[in-house]
């Protein structure tokens, strides 16, 4: 920027003018307007994790921003009765059941260049594209909150092309089937759980592990890890409201969330 002054004389008087001139070149987006630095990631505490590999150190992604995680989920149409001859309905909320989860989280990935980022934003991706629902782990204290989920929609990429470096934004948007369940914590070679249900419970055993459609009376479940004593977080997911006291040699973390 320069500045040009003209000093004018008008009868007994002088008047100075002030020009500022800006000069602008052709090196468009030689520097980032990206953040380097965002909130709500892990330098604030903040650690996101899927199947045990996280965002930011194994994937070099940010999370900027998230929902749905501890939002209610809606509910499920209950069943209406509309009499005639009563004012308004009679809904049987007796026992309540509810949709699925979605969970959004909003992100950004910065490369040293083009090929780096693709290759980054090709392996963070490859990630959710596995069968079967994937373990989302999110830690914000040391009881971890977490989502077992897949993604319903395409990721569409919003790249942004500098000199040095390359960034892109993105949205997650996932799925969690089972809204509603409860979390233990087991720290030892084996874990038993001893469970009394009408309604079928899945077990997520945290080693990549899984029981499913566990219902009965007094069923015994156990467990044995190889991968070492842990301590591993178990998620039971299903009708957890309606299932007895559980007899287990495992923590109990959140009981229903």
């Amino acid at each position: 920027m320069a500045c040009l002054c003209a000093k004018y004389f008008f009868g007994n008087y002088a008047y100075i003018i002030s020009i500022n001139v800006i000069f602008v070149t052709d090196n468009y987006n030689t520097q980032p307007d990206m953040p380097i630095h965002e909130p709500g990631t892990e330098s604030t505490g903040i650690t996101y994790t899927i199947d045990g590999l996280e965002f930011l150190s194994d994937y070099g992604v940010y999370v900027t921003a998230s929902k749905g995680m501890q939002d209610m989920p809606p509910l499920k149409e209950p069943q209406i009765v509309d009499w005639p001859d009563s004012h308004g309905t009679v809904v049987d909320l007796a026992a309540p059941r509810y949709t699925n989860r979605i969970i959004e989280l909003e992100c950004f990935m910065k490369a040293s260049g083009k090929l780096d980022f693709f290759r980054k934003i090709n392996t963070f991706l490859n990630a959710f594209q596995k069968p079967g629902l994937r373990r989302l782990d999110i830690r914000i204290t040391d009881k971890p909150l977490i989502y077992m989920v897949y993604i319903a929609d395409g990721v569409n990429i919003d790249k942004r092309w500098y000199q040095h470096e390359m960034f892109g934004t993105f949205t997650l948007k996932l799925v969690e089937p089972s809204p509603v369940k409860r979390l233990y914590v087991r720290t030892g070679i084996t874990v038993s759980m001893t469970i009394t249900t009408k309604n079928p419970i899945d077990i997520y055993w945290g080693d990549d592990k899984k029981t499913l459609n566990v219902f009965g009376s007094q069923v015994n479940v156990t467990h044995d890890y190889t991968d070492g004593p842990g301590p591993h977080f178990i998620l039971l997911c299903g009708v957890i409201e309606e299932i007895e006291p559980i007899i287990t040699n495992a923590e109990e973390v959140w009981n229903k969330y």
